[in-house]
């Protein structure tokens, strides 16, 4: 017994001590990430920080569930099941409202924060030239007040808009991440089912999870159908029109080649009832098919882009 209780304090003086250490860590990069210099998105010292700090608050929940007893062992980081299922669908719809509206907002070439006053003595046209003197440095002087031949001028830096080759690289990237990432949320949740479905007492039938993904696939196949319809009634903006046909033949051949996975899926699930299929097997072949619904609703969006707004 005393041998027990001594395990269980050195356990105890353990788990403090790491979540004394976890919290530190937290804290230390959160401080070190909050610094100017360490703030851009383009410094790869703010990744690794992120990391750090999202592994490390991982870690100390797993700490804290296992001493309010619970947790699982059985699962991901020792957290309840269905825990980092729902993390990961959180941080999908966190992903796509991020770098949403990363995409809709609008750069106007005009920082908010003043640089700071200037002042100015001379005729109109010498004030005329000041400022483009100003404009030739990367600033904007906004004039304020003029009184008698004197003028107080308020200085901006101007941001140079972005060139439209790296708005559409950054489109590319972001697409393809959001693609990745959502591949990666379907796999998992499809091997969960599948493993739920094998393990479980009712193997033979059809998880109800996967039941309703396939709702959902055929929800979406609908709505594809009809976009891509759609589109072929439309027309290309002036100089798009060879970009626009390329993207429509990709899409028909996407929306072909994922009516065919959606009749095998069908298939597939009516063997299970004799036999002559798996729930894992069906409940795989669901992920995958909601993964290239993912990368074929994207595409559409894309040739969307380029038809003529009437």
């Amino acid at each position: 017994m005393t041998t027990a209780t001594s395990v269980e304090k050195n356990q105890r003086a353990t788990g403090i001590t790491v979540a004394a250490g976890l919290l530190l860590l937290v804290f230390g990069f959160s401080a070190v990430l909050s610094l100017s210099s360490h703030t851009e998105r383009s410094n790869p010292i703010w990744f690794i920080g992120m990391l750090i700090i999202f592994a490390s608050s991982l870690a100390l929940i797993a700490v804290v569930f296992r001493w309010l007893g619970l947790a699982a062992p059985a699962e991901a980081f020792g957290l309840p099941a269905g825990s980092i299922r729902t993390l990961l669908a959180a941080g999908v719809m966190v992903l796509f409202a991020v770098f949403g509206l990363q995409t809709l907002s609008v750069n106007a070439g005009l920082a908010e924060k003043s640089l700071g006053n200037a002042a100015f003595v001379g005729t109109a046209a010498e004030l005329q030239a000041e400022v483009e003197r100003y404009r030739q440095l990367g600033l904007a002087a906004v004039v304020e007040s003029i009184d008698n031949g004197s003028a107080k001028l308020k200085l901006y830096r101007i941001t140079p808009p972005k060139p439209l080759e790296t708005i559409d690289m950054e489109k590319q990237i972001i697409t393809a991440l959001v693609t990745l990432v959502t591949s990666v949320v379907s796999f998992y949740f499809g091997s969960r089912t599948a493993e739920a479905s094998r393990d479980g007492p009712g193997a033979a039938k059809l998880p109800e999870s996967t039941t309703e993904e396939v709702k959902r696939i055929d929800t979406t196949l609908d709505e594809l159908r009809k976009r891509i319809t759609a589109l072929h009634a439309d027309e290309a903006t002036p100089g798009n029109e060879a970009t626009l046909a390329s993207s429509l033949s990709q899409a028909d051949a996407g929306l072909k080649a994922a009516e065919e996975s959606r009749a095998k899926l069908a298939a597939s699930i009516k063997d299970l009832g004799s036999g002559g299929n798996s729930a894992e097997t069906a409940s795989t072949a669901a992920a995958r098919l909601t993964a290239s619904l993912v990368t074929l609703t994207q595409a559409v969006a894309q040739a969307e882009a380029l038809v003529a707004k009437g």
